[in-house]
């Protein structure tokens, strides 16, 4: 094993994709994901973010703010009368994990590989993403957004990594489903690599191969986008 940072994603890579975790939570609601989405797209252009849940990752509305606006959305558009007060301890109660990648994880970090996880987390969520998991046990350094005031895929973050992994950017590896985060990664300089869902199989693929090679070897370019299903 070499000198790397793997750094992994927690929603969408650690967890089942945003898309399935949308189903799970409509289910047995008076709305569908499919009337969900553009809600949470409205919400996002409105404020300048990239997506729904940025809205919330970055601190612009707390939780109780954010459901309350994608209900009014829900009325306007739809005519649904929802209550979403409930939202973040629903979604949270979705204990589902990829045990292929937590397996990996563990198995580099007992190689003496440097092994973490950077996610973008609201505020709110904390608490529930504390009672999740054993992280401590489970990786060298833990980055949120909501600790450092920074979110993927903004540079800041992943200078933060870098000086957390004592690691130079091109030795740090980042394992994320959204393609904004991964191009950010790479204008970083890291290695950017698709996980989640079924794209697990192929990032533990090239994480191994890549931990067969020098360090130094300049940032991949790697194009695929992620198109991981859940597990």
């Amino acid at each position: 094993m070499t000198g790397h940072a793997i750094w992994t994603d927690f929603r969408g890579v650690l967890t089942p994709p945003l898309r399935e975790g949308l189903r799970r939570y409509c289910e047995g609601k008076p709305f569908t994901p499919e009337q969900l989405g553009p809600c949470l797209r409205a919400l996002a252009d409105a404020h300048g973010c990239p997506d729904g849940m940025a809205v919330l990752d970055s601190g612009i509305l707390d939780e109780r703010q954010w459901t309350r606006r994608i209900a009014e959305e829900l009325s306007a558009r739809y005519g649904i009368d929802a209550d979403l007060s409930g939202l973040g301890a629903e979604w949270w109660s979705d204990r589902r994990v990829d045990t292929e990648w937590i397996g990996a994880l563990l198995r580099w970090r007992s190689a003496g590989v440097f092994v973490g996880m950077i996610s973008n987390l609201p505020a709110d969520w904390k608490e529930h993403f504390a009672g999740f998991g054993p992280w401590e046990q489970m990786f060298d350094e833990v980055l949120l957004s909501c600790d450092v005031a920074a979110r993927k895929p903004d540079p800041r973050m992943f200078r933060l990594a870098e000086r957390r992994s004592g690691l130079p950017p091109q030795a740090n590896v980042l394992v994320d489903d959204l393609d904004d985060n991964l191009a950010g990664a790479r204008r970083a300089g890291w290695t950017a690599i698709p996980g989640g869902g079924s794209s697990t199989p192929a990032a533990v693929a090239r994480i191994d191969a890549l931990l067969r090679t020098p360090a130094t070897v300049s940032a991949a370019t790697d194009t695929h986008h992620y198109q991981g299903a859940a597990r």
